[in-house]
C-alpha cells in the first residue's frame, strides 16, 4: 500500500489501477492472443478488486469470462454487455450494469460512465452479438485523484464538458489510428479535456495501428500545449501519482 494511485500498462487497451488504499482494479483484460501482453504479468491478476470494461470488442474482453472465474471481483460495464455476462454463469450478484452519466461507488471509488464514439460487438458462438454502446470511465480513487479512461473512441466536442465537470489529473487515451483516433485528434482531445498529463494505448499492437506518442508530442506542440506531459509507457510499465 502507498499513498499515490499506480498505473501499468499490460499491452494495448489493457491496464491494472492500484489505488492508494491498495484496490486493484483491472480494465478491459485481453490477456492471451494480445502480443503485448507481458508474459510475467499472466500470473498476477488473480487478486482484483473490480474489472471495468469499456465495450465488448475482443481486443478489450477475450478473457473476462476466465477472470470472472478466476476472481471474485465486481464487473462493471454498460446495461446491455452486463444482461450478457448473466448469461455467461456469472452470479447477478457481482455483476454491476450502469449507463453514460451514471456513477457507481464499489471497492470505495466512485466510477463514472462516459460517452465514447465506437462500436460494440462480440462473436458468440459464431454469432455476431450486440454488447451495448462503447463508453469511458471517469475513476475517482480514495485519495481524490482523478483518472479520465477515454475507451475506444474519436474525439468529440463533448470532451471538454467531461474536462470542465471532472478536472481529471490524468488522461488515458488511443492513439493508433484505423479503429480510434490518431495522435492529431487525441491531442486535440487532450486540448480540449484541459489534461495535464496523458497516458497513450491502443498502438503499436499490430503493424496498422500506427500512432505513436513521439507523433503526439508532435501535434501537442502544433498546438501549442508541449506543458502536457507525454508518458510513453512499455507493457508491463507503471506510473505512480507523484
Amino acid at each position: 500500500m502507498s499513498d499515490s494511485v499506480n498505473v501499468t500498462w499490460l499491452g494495448h487497451g489493457t491496464f491494472l489501477f492500484e489505488s492508494a488504499a491498495g484496490k486493484r482494479v483491472l480494465l478491459d483484460p485481453w490477456i492471451n492472443g494480445n502480443p503485448s501482453f507481458p508474459a510475467d504479468w499472466k500470473d498476477r491478476l488473480d487478486n482484483l478488486d473490480l474489472i471495468l470494461v469499456t465495450h465488448g470488442h475482443f481486443d478489450h474482453i477475450g478473457d473476462l469470462l476466465d477472470l470472472a472465474q478466476r476472481t471474485s471481483a465486481p464487473i462493471a460495464c454498460i446495461f446491455e454487455l452486463a444482461l450478457w455476462l448473466g448469461t455467461k454463469g456469472i452470479s447477478d450478484e457481482r455483476i454491476m450494469g450502469f449507463n453514460k452519466g451514471g456513477t457507481i461507488n464499489v471497492a470505495g471509488l466512485k466510477v463514472t460512465l462516459t460517452d465514447a464514439k465506437h462500436s460494440s460487438g462480440f462473436m458468440d458462438e459464431g454469432k455476431l452479438v450486440y454488447l451495448g454502446e462503447p463508453a469511458g470511465f471517469i475513476i475517482e480513487f480514495e485519495n481524490g485523484f482523478k483518472l479520465y479512461h477515454t475507451g475506444d473512441t474519436c474525439v468529440f466536442g463533448d470532451m471538454q464538458l467531461l474536462g470542465q465537470i471532472y478536472s481529471p489529473d490524468l488522461v488515458i487515451l488511443p492513439i493508433g489510428d484505423l479503429y480510434t483516433m490518431d495522435p492529431l485528434q487525441a491531442a486535440h482531445a487532450l486540448r480540449l479535456i484541459g489534461a495535464k498529463c496523458a497516458i497513450p494505448e491502443h498502438y503499436g499492437t499490430f503493424p496498422m495501428l500506427t500512432g505513436t506518442p513521439a507523433a503526439l508530442r508532435e501535434q501537442l506542440s502544433r498546438l501549442g500545449l508541449d506543458t502536457v506531459q507525454v508518458v510513453d509507457l512499455q507493457p508491463g510499465g507503471t506510473w505512480r501519482q507523484s
